[in-house]
This record gives structure tokens, C-alpha cells and sequence, in this order.
């Protein structure tokens, strides 16, 4: 879905800038993305031309415009001197236009003339004065969304004062946490009851936020009531500032372009929330550049964002006053889809500011703004908070009016945005139309077959933060934003580039779920659910290993729209369509219906806490959470701690064929109501653990010892069933045909530390080789069978097998991690027998570190102590000597593997306490690979290889190794991701198109 750029916007100002720029600089700007290249290049040119262009209010020298390129330490116009409320009152524009209007449910709505609103502030800059507030004081408030709480701010800030301000939904004890780092001499604050305030009486909780900060000289009431008993400090009305001496607007200090002018506040969900430092001339300029450049703001213009003063978008908006444009501030619930619409409609609002979640809400509506009310002056849409997908471009464009939507995204941390919109480019739905300019946005670790990576900017901006508060060293600072990507910033989200030059968003980059070594980003879910008109808002985390379930797995958590409830058939539907559009990978273990997700007090939801919930952990800060009690909710819900319930063991009817008995099985193990015959166990989300738990009760109901291996070739309900009913039925054993072919030597992959190469079904799946596809198992799956524990006896066995299916060479092996060092030695044997080994593949095969360069070897030998002792030290306490013991026996086992026994016990090797939950069998084989894995040094091989290496290494790097290993030569190619996601969703296809290569 495409919304083309208007016809006006050649006379749009971004266009007159470009003009202006290429008067300058001499530089031709034919398109915008020429005028992004040129902005980011020359940054320090862009920015000077801009505080020229933008008529904003200054004194002093324009150059240096930036000192330092390092983004860090990086000062813009040090030389220059300004003042935030100057600005945005500029005598400019005209005196007579409306400047605010402040819309109060229940209330007369009021509007200030912009020459009625400086003379507002000028009677409270003048009385602030006289109380003694000056340049380098920080006040605070506790306000509503008004126009008084704009006077306050802007009379605070033009006497060089640092404001600060936290909405009356808070809680005090949230509130007081965040302002008592500041210490904040004056507080102004609301104290009068509304009707849709909830909790504690706002009078009371202004009182205990006002008892908590040691410096505080006075509490200012902003809505006449002007009585707070029991505080040792005066408090005083609006109304007495009001009436008090007038500081003229000419008499306003020009402060240094990095003085500081806000300081906000990080959500607080992972510890005590940090205060963010912002700057006068940072904010300024950033703020304008984007609403005139990007949102083309001008007088006449009327800008309604639907935001409060907790949530950053207060600051950005109240900054359209210095574009000449009106804003509209409202204060009061959200009663209906209709509410904001109806303000926008008797407004007359221009460009409208809204929310994914708003946007939700209406389409579930019956809602049709068009037709409902008068939106003839709408001209463009904001969206932030969370991310817009395709559904909600295409209500508005159906439901309200077919104007460009633009998705934008940056945050509390620049007090800007990092990618938003712009006049001249067409609009695509799911897509911001651009990056800012004068920001080199990038998506950091991004390639063509994996084109997400992390928001970084990678040269220096004006509205980077000064810092944090009481980080006299920057340590902190440091950590937050540049230790990921040193000499970048890292803001934090997933995004990826489109060769349209638009921007995708996927979600917080800490939001990553890692499933089973699998990592999973919930945006992806998010996006699939987003049209389902049955869910109205869905959270996705990760429960690690407890009581409830010995291994991680997914928790969904989902809002329900009206009337519906969470059926099996829901879930299934759920399941399947996220493994089918995103990944098996993305399909939760649990869905639990909750009637709210947490969210902070700036509207975002709050994963941390609910992971912290569904771990059974303590909320590491539940005031950050403006909705705490949705948690209770969670931790008395009994589907996400009660223990997996084991199989039921209720005879099947006697008529029951083997596809009902089998479908019993699967329903249970995937928790579905219902599985069609031709459902696939992979598609569902079938992990390797999932088929031993299925083949374990298979045996059980069977008879039969069946190898796990089957489901490479009966991966469909109805396919499983007809094996096992065949007469002899198939048994695959050790070597397993996993997809035929139609022309061409097989392509025989090796087993991983898994054992089974049930892990490759992905890989499988995304090959294009018409070759045949054998998989090699490890023997040790099967009841009575030891594992092995030595590469060179599993490749003159392997062998063995493969010669089975196809006697003579040329032979084409691979093997992903383990499986590469078996299928090199299987190369060895074969070509010292005399046969043709035509390819040998590979995949992200690593050697033991003993066996590495030396300088790789000794690391690995002085950290190997270090490593036991922490095991050790994580234990618990009464597992401490069973821990040891267990390292002894594994230490004996590695010797009788030299001497050609096999170990007594495999399953103790590797991580003896986390591994606890494999199935036995899994357990010793893994043990045993572990083992054999140490022992295995590559002896010489005549042939030459491919190494396929992911992108993001290992601690260790086995390349070196296998040059000197291969003397027929080594071609290394890299594949996106890291070493497990290189076989799963999405960057498996990267992986198939460079083994197609090699096979020809």
C-alpha cells in the first residue's frame, strides 16, 4: 500500500532548504536521499545552514559549529548563546494568533493568544525571579496536561532554570524516586481532584512527593487550591505569580547553547531510573528541524499530539510554539474510540499525533471518522509509542481520510526522533519514510540476507544528551549508549533499511527471546497478530527453566477483544499461523488471556517486568509500572507455573486407528484442541526435544523402539501414522533420507552435538539443490545402544553407512558444528581409500581449543580454571561435591576414550546441572560428542574444503586450523547471524543459497 507525496510539497519548507543549501554549497540535491547523504557528510555545514535558515533567536559566533567528530564528546556551537522560551514565544509570529488551546474533559476549554501566553509567562518568570530562581536550579512538576503547566515551564526555562515533570497518573513513590535525584527547588504541581483521577487523592500524593525532597523551597499550586497541611515549606497559587512583577521577554538571559534545559527520565524498569541531561540548543534545533523540515509545520498549522508531560512527547510538541503553529493540549480519559477524533474535528487540527494502541482501538470500533466527523483540515498523521503495522495504514486510509501517516520513532533519550516523515516522499505502509537528516542511521549488523540491525548513529547530533545526573566521570553514560558500538550510539531498537531508503521497525534489540539457543524477536509476532481482530494487544517473553518446565520457552500473553475468549481452536489457529508467516521458532508453549499488559507511565508496555513475574522473581521496580496490578493477574494465574502435565495414559477406544492414537499424542504435546491430518510436526513448532518426549510415549504405546529419525520422512500426522502402520514400517536407523531428489549424487549431512539432524529441518526446507538429502544420526538414540565417544570410529561407521546407499564416489558431506568435524574425517577415510570426495561442506565447525594456535590454546587454558570454579560456585550449595564428583568420573571417561573404551558416563559431560532436563538418551549421546569433540585433532587432508562461517564469531576461531588441515585449499564464506541462528528463521536462507552454490 502506497500513499504518494502531495503536489504541494514542492513548495513544502524542506524543498526552499535544499534550494537554500545548493545557493550556498554549490551541492545539486535532485532527490532527498541526496540531501540525507550530504546532510550526514557534511554535518557541521548542514547544521550552521539550518541555525541560519530556521530564523531561531541567538547571539554570538556560529563557528566553530561542532567541535570533535567523536559523538561522545562531541560540542555543538559552543560559541553560541540562546534562551528554549525565547524561541518558542518569538515576537516573530503574529501576537494575535492562538497559541494553545487546552481542552479539559468536563471543563471550559481555554485558549491563549501567543501574546496573551508571554504575558502569562513573563508575570511568572518575574515572581519565579524574585523567590530566587535562576540559571542552574532545577524545578519540577506534577502536573496535567494544561496550558498552566505550559506557563510554568516556559517561565522556569527562560530564566535558565531546568524543568522536569511527571504526570498526576504516577504514583508518589515513582514520582518522588525521580525527583528526588534531582533536587528540585521549586515544585508546581495540581492538587485539585478530577473526576477520571485514580488511586490516592492527588492532594496526598503531592504531599508525599513534597516531603521527600530536602531542598524544596515551595510548592506552587497550579489550579488555586493552595493547601498542603503538614509541609514545613510555603505553598503558594498560580494566581499570586500571576499577579506578581512582570520579567519582560527582553530581559530574558541568553544561556550557552548547552545549557542545560530538561532533564527526563529513563522508565526505571531495570533498577532506579537515570536522569537524562538535555541541552538548550540541542533540543531546540533538533525539535525544529522536524517540525518544519519533517512535518513541514507552519503558522496556521494546528498540532494535536495526544500525550502527557510524563511521556517526551509533551516536550516535543510544546516546541511547534517556535514554528509559528498552534498545539492543542488535552487533559482527560480516553472514554471512547470517538474522543480524540471529536477534538481533532472541532480543532481543526492539521497534523494529529496519536498511538498504535488508539489506532487498535478504533478499528475494533464501528467507528468511521470520515463520515462521523468534520476532518476536512487533517492533512497528516503521527504515530509513536510502539510499532505501526500495514493494518493500521490501511484503516486510516479507509476510515479516516487518505493522508501520508507518518510512523516516527526516537525517544526520551535525544528528545527527538532517529527516523520520521517528510513531504516529498511517498508514503508506505509499515514503513518510516526516512532518517533524519543530519543523522547517519544505520542498521548495525545488517546484511542483504539479513537486512535487521541494530539503530545506531554513527556521526555526531546536536540533541545527544549532556549526560546523566551524577555521572561526574561518564562511566554510566557511557554504558547505556556507546559501550555496544564503540564510537556509535546505540539506541536500542531493531530496525532495517529498504532499498526505498524507508525504515522498518522490529522492536527493542533487548527484547530478543532466546528459545532453545533460538533467537526470536517478538516484533515479528506482533506484527502477524496485529490483524486479528480478535486480539487487542499481545506481549511475548521468556520463562527460563523451573519448576513448571525444565527448559526455557515462550510465554504469549494476550489481550482479548470484547466477548471473545481464548478457545484451543484460538491457540491453535495462533500456532500455526505464526509458524507459517514467521517461524517455528516463533511459536509459544504458553498463551495465557490477561485483561491488561503492564505498561509504564509513558504508555510503553513493559516486558521487564513481566519476565521478572513469569520467573517467579521479584519486580525489579514495580513504580516504573503505571498499571502494577496487571501483574497480579500473571502470578496467580496457574497455566504459567504449574508443572508440564505428563501424557495422558487413557486406553484408546478400541476402534481408534493409529492416525486418532497419534493425534492424541500431538495434541497434547503442542496443547492444540485440534490437529489435521496433513499438519506438519516441524510447521507447528516441533523442536528435537518435542520428538523425544513424542517418541518416547510412541514406544510406550507401540511396542516398538522407533527411531527419532522417522519424522524426517513422515513429518505430517497422517504421514507418522502411515508409517506405523505399514507392515514392516520404515526404519530409517542411523541414516535417514530427508527430502529425495530428482537428479545427482545424495548430499549426506552429519549429525550435531544434537545427535539427530533433526535441528537442519529448516535448512532442508530452504535448499533449492535437486539432489537427494540424507541425514546421519548418532547411534546411542536407540534403547541399547551405547553412544560414541571417538570422530574416528563414527566416521569409519559413517562411512560405512553412506557406502550402503551409494557405493562409489564422487561423494558430496557436510555438517553443521559438530557434524563438520565427523564429515572431515569421513572425507579422510574415503579419499584414503581410494575415493573421490567431490564436496566437503562445512557449517560454522569448530575445533577444540586445544588443538587451536597457540596463542588461542593458552587462553583457553588459563581460562579453563577459571570457568570450573564459577560452575562450581553456581551450583547450589547441596549439589557442590555431586558437581565435582561428576567432573572426576567425566575426567576418568576422557581416558578410558583414549584407549578406545567407551565412556561409562556420557551423560555427566557438559553442563551437568542446566542439562539435567534432556532425555536420557540425548543426555549420553551429547555426552559422549562432548567428549569425543576433545579428543579430535584434524590430521591432513588432501581435498579441499568450504567453511561456512556465521557472521558474529565465536571466543574462539577455528579457521586457522582448518587451513592448515585442508591442503587442497579452504574457501571460507559467511552467512548473517551467529553460530545456532545460522540454521533457523531468518537467516537459514542465507545459508541454503551458499551451500546451493557449492553443490552446483
Amino acid at each position: 500500500m502506497l500513499h504518494e507525496a502531495r503536489e504541494a510539497a514542492r513548495w513544502s519548507q524542506l524543498r526552499r532548504f535544499m534550494e537554500e543549501m545548493h545557493r550556498r554549497t554549490g551541492e545539486n540535491f535532485i532527490e532527498q536521499a541526496d540531501f540525507h547523504a550530504w546532510s550526514v557528510r557534511d554535518f557541521r555545514s548542514f547544521w550552521r545552514g539550518f541555525l541560519d535558515w530556521s530564523g531561531l533567536r541567538w547571539d554570538g559566533e556560529a563557528e566553530p559549529a561542532c567541535l570533535g567528530d567523536e559523538i561522545e564528546s562531541a560540542r555543538f556551537f559552543p560559541e553560541v548563546r540562546t534562551n528554549f522560551a525565547d524561541n518558542l514565544l518569538s515576537p516573530a509570529f503574529d501576537p494575535e494568533d492562538v497559541a494553545v488551546v487546552s481542552v479539559r474533559a468536563g471543563v471550559e476549554t481555554v485558549r491563549l493568544t501567543r501574546a496573551g501566553l508571554r504575558e502569562r509567562v513573563e508575570h511568572v518568570a518575574g515572581a519565579l525571579r524574585a523567590m530566587g530562581l535562576g540559571a542552574g536550579d532545577r524545578v519540577a512538576a506534577v502536573a496535567r496536561n494544561g496550558s498552566d503547566t505550559l506557563v510554568v515551564a516556559l517561565a522556569a526555562t527562560a530564566l535558565g532554570a531546568t524543568f522536569s515533570a511527571a504526570g498526576p497518573e504516577m504514583g508518589a513513590e515513582a514520582v518522588a524516586e525521580r525527583f528526588a535525584q534531582i533536587r528540585p527547588r521549586f515544585l508546581f504541581a495540581h492538587l485539585a481532584p478530577r473526576d477520571f483521577d485514580t488511586g490516592e487523592p492527588l492532594a496526598a500524593r503531592v504531599a508525599a512527593i513534597a516531603a521527600a525532597l530536602p531542598d524544596l523551597r515551595a510548592v506552587i499550586a497550579l489550579d488555586g487550591v493552595a493547601e498542603l497541611p503538614g509541609l514545613p515549606i510555603p505553598v503558594h497559587g498560580l494566581g499570586e505569580l500571576l499577579a506578581g512583577p512582570r520579567l519582560p521577554q527582553v530581559e530574558w538571559p541568553r544561556l550557552p547553547f548547552n545549557h542545560p534545559l530538561f532533564v527526563m527520565f529513563t522508565s526505571g524498569t531495570t533498577g532506579r531510573p537515570k536522569c537524562i541531561v538535555h541541552g538548550t540548543g540541542g533540543v531546540l534545533l533538533e525539535q525544529v528541524k522536524e517540525h518544519r523540515l519533517h512535518c513541514d509545520l507552519l503558522p496556521g498549522d494546528t498540532l494535536f499530539f495526544h500525550t502527557s508531560p510524563s511521556w517526551m512527547m509533551w516536550n516535543w510538541q510544546i516546541a511547534a510554539l517556535a514554528s509559528g503553529t498552534r498545539i492543542v493540549l488535552y487533559d482527560g480519559p480516553i472514554e471512547g474510540a470517538g474522543t480524540l477524533w471529536e477534538i481533532v474535528a472541532r480543532e481543526a487540527v492539521t497534523v494529529f499525533g496519536t498511538s498504535p494502541p488508539y489506532l487498535r482501538l478504533c478499528a475494533g470500533s464501528d467507528l468511521v471518522p470520515a463520515s462521523d466527523f468534520d476532518l476536512s483540515a487533517l492533512r497528516s498523521i503521527l504515530s509513536t509509542g510502539s510499532i505501526l503495522y500495514e493494518d493500521a495504514y490501511a484503516w486510516i486510509w479507509s476510515h479516516v481520510r487518505k493522508v501520508p501517516v507518518q510512523s516516527i520513532s526516537g525517544g526520551t533519550d535525544i528528545l527527538g526522533c532517529f527516523v520520521l516523515g517528510s513531504p516529498l516522499l511517498p508514503v508506505r505502509a509499515g514503513e518510516a519514510q526516512c532518517r533524519s537528516l543530519g543523522m547517519d542511521v544505520r542498521a548495525e549488523g545488517a546484511s542483504a540476507g539479513s537486512p535487521i540491525g541494530e539503530l545506531v548513529c554513527a556521526n555526531p547530533f546536536p540533541s545527544r544528551p549532556l549526560g546523566f545526573l551524577d555521572d561526574p566521570d561518564g562511566a554510566r553514560f557511557h554504558q547505556a549508549y556507546f559501550s555496544q558500538h564503540p564510537g556509535r550510539w546505540t539506541q536500542g531498537d531493531l530496525i532495517s533499511i529498504t532499498p526505498g531508503g524507508g525504515v522498518r521497525l522490529h522492536g527493542r534489540s533487548d527484547g530478543v527471546l532466546n528459545i532453545r539457543g533460538i533467537r526470536v524477536g517478538p516484533a515479528e509476532i506482533y506484527r502477524i497478530l496485529s490483524a486479528w481482530p480478535e486480539i487487542r494487544g499481545a506481549m511475548a517473553v521468556e520463562q527460563g527453566p523451573g519448576p513448571w518446565s525444565p527448559e526455557a520457552r515462550m510465554v504469549l500473553l494476550l489481550v482479548l477483544a470484547e466477548g471473545v475468549s481464548l478457545t484451543s481452536a484460538l491457540m491453535g489457529r495462533i500456532r500455526r499461523e505464526l509458524a507459517l508467516q514467521a517461524s517455528p521458532a516463533h511459536v509459544p508453549e504458553v498463551i495465557v488471556a490477561v485483561g491488561a499488559l503492564p505498561v509504564t507511565h509513558s504508555g510503553k508496555q513493559s516486558e521487564a517486568s513481566v519476565t521478572d513475574v513469569v520467573n517467579a522473581r521479584p519486580v525489579r521496580n514495580i513504580r516504573a509500572l503505571a498499571n502494577p496490578a496487571s501483574l497480579d493477574e500473571l502470578r496467580e494465574n496457574p497455566h504459567l507455573f504449574a508443572p508440564r502435565p505428563t501424557p495422558r495414559r487413557e486406553p484408546a477406544p478400541p476402534a481408534a486407528t493409529m492416525e486418532e492414537r497419534i493425534r492424541r499424542l500431538w495434541e497434547e504435546l503442542f496443547g492444540l484442541e485440534t490437529i489435521e491430518p496433513e499438519d506438519d510436526f516441524f510447521e507447528l513448532g516441533g523442536s528435537s526435544l518435542m520428538a523425544a518426549r513424542l517418541f518416547a510415549d510412541l514406544r510406550e504405546m507401540t511396542g516398538r523402539d522407533l527411531p527419532i529419525g522417522l519424522l524426517l520422512r513422515a513429518p505430517r500426522l497422517r504421514q507418522l501414522a502411515e508409517a506405523l502402520e505399514a507392515e514392516e514400517g520404515p526404519n530409517p536407523g542411523q541414516i535417514a533420507l530427508m527430502r529425495p531428489g530428482r537428479e545427482g549424487h545424495p548430499l549426506f549431512l552429519v549429525h550435531s552435538m544434537a545427535g539427530t539432524v533433526l535441528e537442519l529441518w529448516p535448512l532442508r526446507r530452504a535448499l533449492r539443490t535437486p539432489r537427494p538429502i540424507y541425514g546421519i544420526q548418532a547411534r546411542g538414540l536407540e534403547a541399547g545402544k551405547d553412544p560414541q565417544a571417538c570422530v574416528v570410529e563414527m566416521a569409519r561407521d559413517y562411512a560405512a553407512l553412506i557406502r550402503g546407499v551409494q557405493p562409489h564416489g564422487p561423494y558430496s558431506l557436510g555438517g553443521y558444528s559438530f557434524g563438520g568435524l565427523v564429515a572431515f574425517e569421513i572425507a579422510r577415510q574415503l579419499s584414503e581409500a581410494g575415493e573421490k570426495v567431490e564436496n566437503l561442506i562445512l557449517i560454522d565447525s569448530g575445533i577444540h581449543a586445544r588443538f587451536l594456535p597457540l596463542n588461542q590454546s593458552l587462553r583457553y587454558r588459563a581460562m579453563r580454571p577459571i570457568r570450573d570454579m564459577q560452575a562450581v560456585f553456581r551450583a547450589e550449595p547441596g549439589q557442590r561435591l555431586n558437581h565435582v564428583k561428576g567432573k572426576a568420573t567425566v575426567v576418568l571417561d576422557r581416558l578410558r576414550a583414549r584407549f578406545g573404551l567407551p565412556p561409562k558416563r556420557p551423560d555427566l559431560v557438559g553442563g551437568v546441572m542446566h542439562e539435567a532436563h534432556l532425555p536420557p538418551e540425548l543426555r549420553r549421546v551429547r555426552g559422549a560428542i562432548l567428549t569425543a569433540i576433545r579428543g579430535y585433532k584434524p590430521g591432513r587432508y588432501a581435498g579441499k574444503l568450504v567453511f561456512i562461517r556465521a557472521a558474529s564469531r565465536e571466543a574462539f576461531d577455528s579457521e586457522p586450523a582448518w587451513r592448515k588441515a585442508a591442503r587442497g585449499g579452504i574457501e571460507v564464506r559467511v552467512v548473517p547471524g551467529d553460530h545456532l541462528s545460522i540454521i533457523t528463521e531468518p537467516h537459514v536462507h542465507a545459508l541454503a543459497r551458499e551451500v546451493d552454490g557449492v553443490l552446483g
